[in-house]
């Protein structure tokens, strides 16, 4: 088997591409719900067994990058980021797959030092909703 390369990422906002990441991150949470009840008992004893349940799942995407004036897709990003707009994300690899996200950005940072000389950004990004794309790059559903 070989291991997935994050050279050849590809990202974009709202269709710009946005350059220079250095991190991408796309996180799954599963929330879950204890549905124990009278009977769930451990045998032979007054003690119950726990069970629980998938109650929901969410989603969220982090990246991280060096600071561009005039990128195209910085600044989209940059730009719905402050005004709270529902966004579109696409993630793809070098072989064209990945997912296209829906949803917004739940923070978004510019950072720098004197130290490091460069200024940063970082984003966060609920999704609510995501497409499968496929190695030729086309939508096919979840």
């Amino acid at each position: 088997m070989s291991e997935k390369k994050f050279a050849g990422t590809r990202v974009e906002v709202n269709g710009q591409i946005v350059a220079k990441l250095t991190s991408f991150t796309h996180s799954l949470e599963v929330e879950e719900a204890d549905v124990t009840g009278l009977g769930d008992t451990v045998e032979g004893g007054g003690v119950f067994r726990q069970k629980f349940i998938a109650a929901s799942v969410g989603e969220t995407v982090s990246m991280e990058g060096i600071a561009l004036l005039e990128d195209d897709g910085q600044s989209e990003l940059k730009r719905v980021s402050e005004l709270g707009q529902e966004a579109v994300i696409k993630h793809t690899d070098a072989s064209g797959s990945g997912y296209a996200l829906t949803g917004f950005f739940t923070t978004y940072e510019e950072e720098g030092s004197v130290s490091e000389g460069i200024y940063t950004f970082s984003g966060e990004f609920r999704v609510n909703t995501k497409l499968i794309i496929d190695e030729g790059g086309a939508d096919v559903g979840e």
